[in-house]
């Protein structure tokens, strides 16, 4: 989820993380929420922009840095309930394969991406393995299996 880090600015711009670029891919379509004293506020995007490895975003109605900085801090969710759909990272529930045999890993319980370095939770054999999710080790993907190369000693 991805979270206002700090202000930038005087005219209410913040800085997001990298998790950003699910904003980015949002853009003005739709608003995003930031709870205020246990609520939910809809904001919509103003402009969003990649500054290094953050996002420069600016926000409707966030017009001062004193509003900027009431933010800091806060979650940005894309719901008024919090509530993601856990479908939308459209890797969740596949079947990883290791593309040296093709033979089953185990289904995708978890996309996580800690700060670049992007993983996946995957049940194997009753337990749960984290594996590494770079383009470089997927060989193929198909509707619902992923072919992946799992460096050696992790499984």
């Amino acid at each position: 989820m991805p979270k206002v880090l700090k202000s930038y600015g005087t005219a209410g711009a913040v800085i997001i993380g990298r998790d950003g670029e699910v904003l980015e891919e949002l853009g003005k379509k739709e608003p995003v929420f930031i709870d205020f004293d246990g609520l939910p506020v809809p904001y919509f995007i103003e402009s969003i922009e990649r500054k290094g490895g953050r996002f420069l975003v600016k926000f409707e109605d966030i017009d001062s840095l004193q509003a900027a900085e009431e933010i800091i801090g806060s979650d940005i969710k894309f719901s008024p309930d919090g509530e993601e759909d856990e479908e939308d990272d459209g890797i969740t529930g596949r079947i990883i394969r290791n593309a040296a045999n093709g033979d089953i890993v185990g289904p995708v319980l978890e996309f996580i991406d800690y700060s670049g370095n992007t993983c996946i939770l995957v049940e194997h054999e009753g337990r749960e393995v984290l594996l590494p999710l770079h383009e470089d080790l997927i060989k193929k993907v198909r509707k619902n299996e992923i072919y992946l190369t799992i460096p050696e000693g992790l499984l």
